[in-house]
């Protein structure tokens, strides 16, 4: 069996880029036959790229997300990292065998939403709608959630037997439970004897970060010396700068630190520093900062909606994301109660061994070989 995954490189869609590292590493160590192919850009539409580019329209970047074509090879069967790139069916429908991993739909089920709408031009409805139809055309899909499967069911009418569900993994060699040295505290100059609630993630409307500055200025009233760190480089400047506004006019620039990407090792040390992970997003296909701030041992706060709940079982608390009383609640509970912490600690531990990139490579190849073998379950 030999098995060609379409990728792009992603420079800040975080969770995007550490399912297609973490699956071809697991892979790897399974010894499947695969090979990493790219969107390709024909000579006319890096002309076009070169053309536009000064105006602001990056060509490449857009067509690399929405590919129209590819440099594809011989293999058995293709796998395609993420929904978007299903668009790729309509202009190369003999492709043979495909299978398509979603992550989330999340984009086109808040398209008409303007508040939570983070498409920018009409190119971006135009190709979301093609991906969207492309799905249909796949061999099978992988879900990363039941809630995300039943989105698929629900809002494209794809049908039940054809997607399957594989939940993604954490990485526990990096994400794990460990003293914080006081050097990485003053490499990124912090207090070792601080208090910190940390969120990772962009600034996605669905994110719902005003009401999380909201929640934390009403927690500083109560617990003045605690910081909220946000870990995340900018992908959407509106929001972000509406969000620095925000915490100018709530008098929280002291108290909000903003750090952009970081490594996976520095990632895993801010996890285990904070005393709180809090995760309050309206829309997620998934959600795999929860786990890993749970593999690292920190206690999580998280929303109780779309597939959060199904990701944090028992081991988090979960609050109304649109109840700003509620997520400041949540957090005052956390931080005041040590018995609460060391609880969600401990059942947040023991929930994160349950997911390991192992075991998504493990059902994924089972899904390759059902699909070159036409013997799918009827059940997922």
């Amino acid at each position: 069996m030999k098995v060609q995954l379409l990728v792009r490189t992603y420079n800040q869609m975080i969770g995007l880029a550490r399912y297609t590292e973490s699956l071809c590493n697991a892979l790897s160590q399974a010894d499947v036959d695969y090979s990493l192919v790219e969107p390709a850009h024909p000579l006319a539409l890096r002309s076009a790229h070169s053309a536009l580019r000064p105006l602001g329209l990056d060509l490449q970047t857009f067509f690399s997300t929405y590919p129209l074509t590819a440099h594809t090879n011989s293999a058995d069967l293709t796998h395609l990292t993420a929904q978007q790139m299903a668009t790729l069916l309509w202009f190369k429908p003999k492709l043979g065998p495909t299978l398509v991993t979603v992550h989330d739909i999340v984009p086109f089920l808040v398209r008409q939403d303007q508040e939570q709408s983070t498409f920018r031009h009409p190119m971006d409805h135009w190709f979301d709608r093609l991906a969207m139809a492309g799905l249909k055309r796949a061999s099978t899909i992988i879900s990363v959630s039941h809630f995300t499967k039943q989105t698929l069911i629900d809002t494209l009418a794809i049908p039940n037997e054809r997607v399957h569900v594989v939940y993604e993994g954490v990485d526990h060699t990096i994400f794990n439970h460990r003293q914080v040295p006081k050097t990485f505290y003053d490499r990124y100059q912090l207090d070792d004897q601080g208090h910190y609630v940390l969120y990772v993630g962009s600034e996605n409307p669905r994110k719902n970060l005003p009401r999380l500055l909201s929640a934390f200025a009403k927690l500083r009233e109560a617990i003045p010396q605690t910081k909220l760190i946000k870990i995340g480089s900018i992908e959407y400047l509106p929001q972000a700068e509406d969000l620095h506004r925000q915490v100018r006019e709530m008098g929280l620039s002291e108290s909000v630190i903003f750090v952009e990407h970081v490594p996976d090792e520095d990632l895993a040390q801010f996890y285990n520093l904070a005393d709180l992970f809090v995760f309050p997003s309206l829309l997620e296909g998934f959600g795999l900062p929860v786990l890993e701030a749970m593999a690292c041992g920190t206690p999580v706060v998280t929303s109780n909606c779309s597939s959060l709940p199904e990701v944090a079982g028992e081991a988090a608390l979960l609050v109304d994301p649109y109840d700003v009383g509620a997520i400041e609640k949540a957090m005052f509970q956390v931080l005041c109660d040590p018995n609460l912490a060391a609880e969600l600690r401990e059942r947040g531990l023991k929930r994160a061994k349950e997911f390991t990139w192992e075991n998504t490579a493990r059902e994924t190849v089972k899904i390759y070989e059902r699909v070159l073998g036409g013997d799918l379950d009827r059940e997922s």
